[in-house]
């Protein structure tokens, strides 16, 4: 089955990943930087199978990059290469202070 894979956003605060099947059913891969009452922000990441009828993934307060990276590339397993790099520069654009915390 051929999957379609694309990069619906990218910003410092957000990235939505899609992958869409030849039925037109897309799954998303969302990471989201919400400020916090602390210093530092809080992240969020999670993946949305509905439209693919699979099971769907969801971390709250995520404190390791290679938590992400990790679901990421579970998720991402039979993506092209090109769509990898520009994930990958999208998501270091999003998670640049956690990145640098580390």
């Amino acid at each position: 089955m051929a999957l379609k894979y694309g990069i619906y956003q990218s910003s410092p605060k957000s990235c939505i990943f899609y992958k869409q099947d030849e039925d037109g059913n897309q799954s998303t891969f969302n990471i989201l930087v919400t400020p916090d009452q602390s210093k530092k922000d809080s992240i969020m990441a999670f993946i949305d199978n509905e439209g693919m009828k699979q099971e769907n993934w969801s971390k709250m307060n995520v404190t390791k990059v290679e938590d992400i990276v990790e679901a990421f590339n579970g998720w991402a397993a039979n993506a092209p290469l090109m769509f990898e790099i520009e994930a990958i520069k999208s998501m270091s654009n999003c998670l640049s202070k956690m990145i640098k915390e580390e």
